[in-house]
């Protein structure tokens, strides 16, 4: 990429930085019609993540599943479920046969895993892998390299949502270890119930995004009976991984942005300056006016012992 092309993309993304992240999408779509590269445009719309979607796949009976750029070709999406675009799409891409095969467990995995912490009646997850170098010059002993993401949309109602977006590089295992490279995105958006009438609601959003690596056993020991062309020990390893990174990360966003959070709101409904809150303000009024009706009648009787 030129340094030109590196600018444009740095400067979008400055500028997708300071708008509100549940606006992501239209401003996404703003920039990207402004670029006249239509290469760059898809290398923009790569690098920004936003805010997922769900759509129906009716050659799997309705089911669910997730919409990203991981499984989009043109104006077409991918369904994990029956492996078929829509709308109908006939040269889309498609993972090879091998990986196929896992991505279909894998997504019968991730759909318990998203169950059990999210919930079945908000919640819709996916899985999609794609194959590196064309998945070719695997041995016996290695298992080839593979890339994918997997993607959890947990929304409550239109102002709640939590979504999760795991991109995973998975290196080529060799002497029965293997590299798991994994990028995890998370998309809040919360707000609060209980709006005043004649009040602005109010809502907290942001995006928080962390990177790991990890070397893992591979396979790993519960299934070391596979033979070496078995890859499904990919989704323990992986499974594992995100299990863990998510859980830091939901811990590091209820402890740390949404605590503090709180406790800015607080801070600002007190009155830092020293002077009086509202409440003493009150008082200091009231012990005035009895103070002045007790000197009103004092006086009142000096009046009457003069007569």
């Amino acid at each position: 990429m030129s340094s030109t092309a590196t600018g444009t993309i740095k400067s979008c993304l400055d500028v997708l930085r300071r708008t509100d992240p549940r606006d992501a999408e239209m401003h996404l779509g703003s920039l990207a019609a402004l670029i006249s590269d239509d290469d760059l445009a898809d290398e923009l719309y790569q690098r920004v993540d936003v805010p997922l979607k769900v759509g129906e796949d009716p050659q799997a009976d309705g089911r669910k599943f997730v919409l990203c750029e991981h499984n989009r070709d043109g104006d077409s999406h991918r369904s994990p479920w029956s492996n078929s675009y829509l709308p109908p799409l006939d040269d889309g891409f498609r993972p090879s046969e091998r990986l196929r095969s896992l991505e279909m467990q894998a997504n019968e995995v991730f759909d318990v895993y998203r169950e059990l912490y999210y919930g079945k009646g908000t919640s819709v997850g996916s899985v999609y892998l794609w194959d590196k170098d064309g998945g070719e010059g695997k041995r016996r002993g290695e298992s080839s390299g593979f890339a994918g993401c997997f993607l959890i949309r947990n929304k409550v109602d239109e102002g709640n949502y939590w979504n999760s977006i795991h991109v995973v590089d998975v290196g080529r295992a060799r002497k029965g270890r293997c590299t798991y490279n994994l990028t995890t995105t998370l998309l809040i958006s919360i707000t609060p119930p209980g709006r005043r009438e004649g009040t602005d609601s109010t809502n907290v959003s942001g995006s928080l995004v962390r990177s790991n690596a990890r070397e893992c056993e591979f396979p790993p020991s519960p299934i070391m009976s596979c033979g070496d062309d078995d890859d499904s020990g990919h989704i323990i390893n992986i499974g594992r991984f995100i299990e863990e990174v998510e859980s830091e990360m939901r811990s590091e966003v209820d402890s740390l942005y949404i605590q503090k959070t709180k406790t800015v709101v607080e801070e600002m409904r007190n009155d830092s300056s020293g002077g009086p809150t509202q409440g003493q303000e009150h008082t200091r009024v009231l012990n005035e006016a009895v103070l002045a009706m007790a000197l009103e009648r004092k006086e009142d009787m000096g009046a009457d012992d003069e007569e």
